[in-house]
């Protein structure tokens, strides 16, 4: 038995029960610290006495996520470098990874929007975005872009993909932790579930090729964070800075599922033959390296 946030059970016998089994046990405990602060958050937020409403509650699920997953190497695991196995490998090799997915995927936004504009599908918008304006899109979607790549991906490529890898093969484990990823931006009410439906398809794909950016090796025997969270940040931030900047308008002149229902590249066949063109490269990028 050891003691685990004050609850002692055998975790170490965690390590050899089916993944699923742990991934359910590691969310319950992340609830059942969270809960006890979070609910009250939640009453103040819903008689707006909480600055930043449900944000803060949120937020805090979160940071629990991040103080349960190093104890939870540790004692379940027995590792000695949690956050090195979670795919933090080291400052140079992160920094060269965010470096190079974060090109790879604003490049690909770019070729994206270029692609419309060559073949008259959309034409530079006249009232979009210019200089300081345009400056401060896109510092303020740069920071976004880095807090979504870096949030999503240690939960989902950091934690999920590795604690499912362990008990299943590589291909099931990759396919399952897609699948989950497109999932959970689906929880959403009802309306809003109906709406995102057309991007599932789109979603489940980018958490492939997430997935296998993941497995880039950065060194001999190790891979990392770097490249998923540079690759889905560059894609965010291409993603921001045409949407809020508003530097493309479509012309219509090919229906909207062609380029994206609702502007978003996702629910488009467009921006699935661009992910699935990611995907390959990405994948023979994470198979030759090796």
């Amino acid at each position: 038995m050891s003691n685990f946030f004050g609850v002692k059970l055998p975790w170490a016998k965690l390590a050899d029960c089916p993944p699923l089994v742990r991934v359910v046990v590691f969310l319950l405990v992340v609830v059942v610290l969270w809960a006890p602060v979070a609910l009250p958050l939640y009453a103040l937020a819903s008689r707006g006495l909480l600055p930043g409403g449900d944000l803060v509650p949120t937020a805090l699920l979160y940071g629990v996520f991040l103080l349960v997953l190093p104890r939870w190497e540790r004692q379940v695991r027995g590792e000695t470098q949690p956050w090195a196995q979670i795919g933090f490998a080291g400052s140079r090799a992160l920094s060269r990874g965010m470096v190079a997915g974060a090109l790879i995927g604003a490049v690909s936004l770019v070729l994206l929007a270029a692609v419309q504009v060559g073949l008259g599908w959309a034409v530079l918008a006249a009232d979009g975005a210019r200089g300081v304006e345009l400056l401060q899109t896109a510092l303020v979607g740069a920071l976004a872009a880095t807090a979504v790549g870096w949030s999503e991906e240690v939960l989902f490529r950091g934690w999920l993909l590795r604690e499912l890898e362990q008990g299943w093969s590589p291909g099931v484990a990759l396919g399952a932790t897609g699948l989950i990823f497109a999932v959970a931006h689906f929880i959403k009410p009802l309306d809003a579930i109906l709406a995102l439906l057309p991007q599932l398809v789109g979603l489940l794909l980018l958490g492939l090729v997430l997935g296998w950016a993941r497995r880039i090796p950065v060194g001999p025997g190790k891979t990392g964070l770097g490249h998923p969270v540079g690759l889905h940040a560059g894609l965010v931030w291409g993603y921001y800075l045409l949407e809020v900047g508003n530097l493309l308008q479509t012309t219509e002149a090919v229906p909207a599922w062609v380029t994206g229902l609702d502007g978003n590249p996702l629910a488009g066949l467009l921006g699935l033959t661009l992910l699935s063109g990611l995907g390959v490269l990405v994948f023979r990028w994470s198979r030759s390296s090796r």
